[in-house]
């Protein structure tokens, strides 16, 4: 779509209303005590676009009950939000060509029977046109913490800084959106000459293999809660490319200190373009643009200069 149309369409949601904001009047009239949407994107569009949805939904049909129809790796994420019940679909991937209709048959009975199903929310779409949408945020319950507690060395006083090596999506997009291994390689080096610090690998996937000493893998060990509960326990910073768990660190409603280093391409994405505040006042972010709109263009002792802010302090407590 071109950016004249796109500016049409905005136009014109904003003046007779979204398919979003219709289905809710809908729903409003009709008295829906439930509201059920069907999601199978990214975890990273979660607080950045379904968060304020489901904030809408609570404000046009008080008291209803927002429920997700998702895939399993989401199940964690929607605990951080607004959502009362996910249901999970059996065997359900990112990137299935399955509709709401098909997945909601693998369920043993299909949860939009008498709410208002939301079967393809476009965020996209309504935030163009919403006036004064609501924060994006992930609740956090601070009993959540004691996930950390068996990933942690609790006699290592180092810093710890966490990284996102892979955004593990970088096949849905038409642009390089991870860091080559070979920079992630070169950032450890260089620090591990200056400064005594663990970097602490997060995600799902292995790949790429970093055998480094300054290295803890715990990728495929932890599931989104105990990867947010050790970033907001153990972590001074965050290295991560434009990514679900850059959102889901930015994003999450606790107050502490930490330094988000995000890495890009196109700074026309992701919560760059949309300009939102983290809702933690102890977050400071240094977001580096690849030259030539290129993440491989960012060199690792830009990254490392960034790093500096966060890890001298904490040297100086070990």
């Amino acid at each position: 779509m071109s950016l004249l149309s796109r500016r049409l369409r905005a136009l014109g949601d904003r003046l007779a209303g979204d398919p979003y904001e219709r289905a809710l009047a809908r729903g409003a009239r009709e008295r829906r005590r439930r509201v059920v949407f069907f999601w199978n994107r990214g975890l990273g569009d979660i607080a950045l676009g379904l968060v304020p949805m489901f904030a809408r939904a609570a404000e046009r049909i008080p008291g209803a009950s927002i429920e997700v129809v998702t895939r399993a790796d989401l199940e964690e994420p929607f605990r951080l939000t607004a959502a009362r019940a996910v249901h999970v679909v059996p065997g359900l991937a990112r990137g299935d060509r399955l509709g709401a209709d098909d997945a909601c048959a693998r369920l043993p009975v299909d949860p939009r029977a008498g709410a208002l199903a939301i079967d393809a929310p476009d965020a996209t779409r309504w935030l163009a046109a919403a006036r004064r949408p609501a924060s994006p945020r992930f609740g956090w319950d601070p009993a959540y913490d004691a996930l950390a507690g068996p990933l942690v060395d609790h006699g290592d006083r180092r810093p710890w800084i966490a990284v996102h090596a892979s955004t593990e999506t970088a096949q849905h997009y038409n642009y390089v959106k991870d860091w080559p291994a070979d920079a992630w390689r070169t950032l450890f080096s260089e620090t591990a000459v200056r400064h005594d610090v663990r970097f602490v690998l997060l995600g799902h996937c292995r790949e790429p293999a970093f055998d480094e000493p300054n290295v803890i893998d715990l990728r495929g060990r932890t599931g989104l809660l105990a990867m947010l509960a050790l970033v907001h326990t153990r972590c001074t910073a965050l290295v991560a490319p434009d990514g679900g768990i850059l959102n889901a660190v930015y994003f999450l409603d606790a107050e502490f200190p930490i330094t988000v280093v995000s890495l890009w391409s196109d700074p026309r994405q992701g919560l760059l373009k949309a300009r939102s505040r983290s809702p933690n006042p102890g977050l400071v972010h240094v977001p580096l643009v690849g030259a030539g709109h290129d993440v491989r263009g960012i060199a690792p002792t830009d990254v490392l200069a960034a790093l500096e802010i966060a890890i001298a302090p904490r040297e100086g407590n070990a």
